[in-house]
């Protein structure tokens, strides 16, 4: 079997089940083929995203196991991280969530995509030469609430589905959250200026890695000036200005918290 017909071969023969190829492609290259294999969900699988270059030289098909009726989403998922892969020229890292400030599908709390591995294993998951080289892999991406990406980047995939019950509980793109919003990691930096001392939170932003806050009387001479600024934790920060909680129990990337008072109250202006 020659190397550049391995992927294609792999896609169509997976899971022992003949391909049902769809109407729809992803940029207008990039085929799908639904399977409906007897002891498993209706799964999707892209023919053609290997062929997208990345600077790694990594090639990776992608697969989402989706409830019948809900193939839709999962080409848009898959849309998603093709683009990605295009424009970044990178693989989607395995394990670690991609989340977006807001649900990518309409009607539901989806908001997160994760890559992990299959439940069928390595035949599913790597692609392999007729000689046995590994060539490339097949990611199965997840559809998740930004309350599961949260507990995922703090525990992880398989704490995720102990805590769901089972993979397939996590299938229904229109389901509750598998679990309620942890918040995020008692560790993680919050950037804020020496005026905090005093003054509590204003303005109070989640990047995706960190946390920043302002009192909102800051100047722009003093924040110019780095000898008035320090780092806490997200756990000394809620320590000290308990009002923050339900925001940094529930805040998204992107999101900055506006707080009239110290109540805990606060309104969401979205970057």
């Amino acid at each position: 079997m020659a190397a550049l017909d391995a992927f294609p071969n792999h896609v169509f023969d997976a899971l022992g089940t003949e391909p049902i190829v769809l109407e729809d492609r992803i940029g207008g290259s990039v085929m799908v083929v639904e399977k409906r294999p007897e002891n498993g969900p209706i799964t999707l699988i892209t023919a053609g995203a290997s062929q997208i270059p990345t600077d790694s030289g990594e090639r990776v098909e992608l697969a989402v196991e989706v409830v019948d009726g809900q193939q839709g989403a999962a080409l848009v998922a898959m849309r998603i991280v093709c683009d990605n892969i295009a424009n970044n020229r990178r693989v989607p890292p395995m394990g670690t969530p991609w989340r977006n400030s807001e649900p990518f599908l309409s009607g539901t709390g989806i908001s997160a995509i994760l890559a992990t591995g299959s439940r069928w294993g390595a035949a599913f998951d790597e692609v392999r030469s007729e000689h046995g080289e590994v060539l490339g892999r097949v990611c199965t991406l997840r559809l998740l609430t930004d309350a599961e990406a949260s507990h995922i980047a703090s525990s992880g995939w398989d704490s995720l589905r102990d805590e769901a019950g089972s993979v397939d509980a996590l299938l229904d793109v229109t389901r509750g959250s598998a679990v309620g919003a942890a918040g995020l990691p008692g560790a993680m930096p919050v950037f804020l200026s020496k005026l905090h001392a005093e003054h509590p939170p204003r303005w109070v932003t989640f990047t995706g890695r960190e946390v920043q806050s302002v009192t909102g009387l800051e100047s722009e001479a003093y924040m110019d000036d780095a000898s008035n600024h320090e780092v806490w934790s997200v756990g000394s920060f809620r320590d000290r200005f308990p009002m923050v909680d339900g925001f940094l129990r529930v805040a998204v990337p992107g999101q900055t918290a506006l707080f009239a008072d110290e109540s805990g109250a606060f309104a969401i202006e979205d970057d």
